[in-house]
């Protein structure tokens, strides 16, 4: 029993001087910073997903393919803070864990009331429009009622892409030969596929000097913009 007192006033200590963090106590997890943790679609996440929640819990989403189930992307959310997200293109349902303590992926916010689990009633699509338009979404849980399903307000956020022209630059094209006749100051230039060289210079050295030729070609700046 002294031994068991002793070693609470040990474990009281460590823990007001920060040598043992809380989680090594109550099984909890470091928790993960709020963001993308993984995206295990092999495609870019280019689409916009903005998640409005309340303060006083944390979110685990996960989306998954509408068509397969499988497991596409994972974010963690901290409850109140501004939230937003880029999506691989595709049909996803959303899935929502909530809790209070971060307990690890395989574990979520704890066993039984402590992990609350919900997802969208309906899947949302996030698609390219048209020559420039992202597709995404805004999902709100301010309002949402306990339940399996939630009634999310949603709205779509569109990101418009245009394209200005700037000034050309230059790249190589053809090849060009350049020979000089040392000792008489002239020179002539020819293509490097013509035969021969034309003009005698008896007891003349020729130098010859490779000189790419160079062509124009547009470019642009590409500007993205909130449209939607």
């Amino acid at each position: 029993m002294r031994a068991l007192r002793a070693w609470s006033v040990v474990l009281t200590l460590a823990l007001c001087f920060g040598l043992i963090a809380p989680g090594a106590v109550a099984g909890e997890s470091a928790t993960p910073p709020a963001g993308l943790l993984w995206n295990r679609t092999g495609l870019p996440a280019v689409f916009p997903l903005q998640v409005k929640t309340l303060a006083g819990q944390d979110y685990y989403l996960t989306l998954l393919d509408a068509e397969t189930g499988a497991e596409a992307m994972a974010a963690y959310i901290r409850g109140g803070a501004f939230f937003k997200v880029l999506v691989p293109p595709g049909v996803y349902r959303l899935r929502f864990a909530a809790g209070n303590v971060w307990q690890g992926e395989e574990d979520l916010f704890g066993p039984g009331d402590k992990t609350e689990r919900f997802e969208l009633r309906n899947p949302l699509r996030f698609e390219t429009r048209g020559l420039g338009v992202k597709a995404g979404h805004i999902v709100n849980l301010r309002n949402r009622q306990p339940g399996l399903f939630a009634e999310a307000t949603l709205k779509e956020h569109l990101i418009c892409q245009s394209f200005r022209p700037e000034f050309p630059r230059r790249v190589p094209s053809a090849q060009r030969w350049k020979w000089y006749v040392q000792g008489t100051g002239q020179h002539q230039t020819r293509r490097r596929d013509l035969p021969g060289v034309s003009g005698d210079f008896p007891g003349k050295t020729r130098t010859f000097e490779f000189t790419p030729d160079a062509y124009t070609v547009p470019r642009h700046d590409v500007r993205s913009r909130v449209c939607g």
